[in-house]
């Protein structure tokens, strides 16, 4: 089932308008031009509306979609099929896109993780959310997603929590059976030399590959799929991957940069003090929505390069 680029509502096939926020689901468009297998969110429409239309693209004229000319109405239902490459660089996406929509679902996220500090509900929503703005950047979306499906929200944070988890468990028992394997030869120090050596290039092997696991979750949509198909080593083995690793590399340090001169400035200011503990949520928030999308961008040209299946523009942002 299609799902509704603007509320990721489903609606069945050959809608005009979303039943459930009322955008229009088919752009229009006089003529139909050849198009390659991948469309670009800026060139998807001469009038810069992007892929799926929006009630903000349309001014709010409807009346041209109910009466759209069928052939027009189908090519331009084909070209909304197509996945969606990102035009902007990966720099310049990954900040950008967790403050679109004027920062409104960047606030609301900022709330959840506040109160997630010493709840946990509140933290599974927000990482439901983070879910789900790395899946809407893997399919192409210029915008994030908005916080109205609470109950699909909760679902998706619930089964990333998990996975999280299980890789957080798994990785801890890894490295305490080397441990007890050291501890076992302790008294033969070249057989401690060796399986300490083993042991640290297997646990960077280790942290590399299940580094790629978010990532590819991200773009499939199913923890599943993940592990079928050898997708996770088709992701990790790319350049793409590699390059993902080097951003979140680099990324974290500018940031942690910046907030440190940032909580430097507001604690010589009077005013500044006062909002140190809000921005320190906001902060949290937002490294964390710029890491996902980050990641999401990343599949996103993995797929436009062919070394991953794209993620449909149709596709639900939330987890099969």
């Amino acid at each position: 089932m299609p799902y509704c680029h603007d509320c990721d509502e489903g609606f069945e096939g050959g809608t005009i308008l979303c039943p459930d926020c009322g955008s229009k689901l088919a752009a229009d468009r006089s003529d139909a031009e050849p198009r390659s297998e991948w469309s670009s969110a800026d060139s998807a429409n001469a009038d810069g509306s992007a892929g799926w239309s929006s009630t903000d693209s349309t001014g709010g004229d409807t009346t041209s979609s109910i009466h759209e000319d069928p052939v027009s109405a189908a090519t331009d239902a084909d070209d909304q099929s197509r996945p969606k490459r990102h035009d902007r660089d990966l720099l310049e996406f990954s900040f950008k896109f967790p403050l679109g929509k004027d920062g409104k679902p960047l606030l609301i996220d900022s709330v959840l993780v506040f109160f997630g500090s010493f709840l946990l509900i509140p933290l599974i929503f927000a990482l439901g959310y983070a879910y789900r703005v790395g899946r809407a950047a893997a399919r192409g979306d210029e915008v994030p997603p908005s916080f109205d499906d609470w109950g699909g929200l909760g679902r998706d944070g619930l089964l990333l929590g998990g996975l999280l988890l299980g890789i957080t468990v798994a990785f801890s028992a890894a490295i305490g059976a080397l441990v007890l394997a050291i501890i076992a030869v302790s008294d033969t120090p070249s057989l401690v030399i060796a399986i300490a050596g083993l042991g640290f290039l297997l646990s960077l092997a280790g942290s590399y590959l299940t580094g790629a696991i978010v990532p590819v979750v991200i773009g499939t949509g199913s923890v599943r799929k993940v592990f079928s198909d050898g997708r996770i080593l088709e992701f990790a083995l790319s350049m793409h991957y590699l390059k993902g690793v080097l951003a979140y590399i680099a990324f974290s340090v500018v940031l942690s940069i910046v907030v440190n001169i940032v909580w430097f400035v507001l604690m010589i200011t009077v005013f500044g003090i006062v909002l140190i503990v809000p921005l320190a949520f906001v902060l949290v928030a937002y490294q964390l929505n710029l890491l996902f999308a980050m990641w999401g961008h990343i599949y996103n040209e993995a797929a436009a390069a062919g070394d991953v299946e794209p993620v449909s523009p149709d596709a639900s942002l939330g987890f099969e």
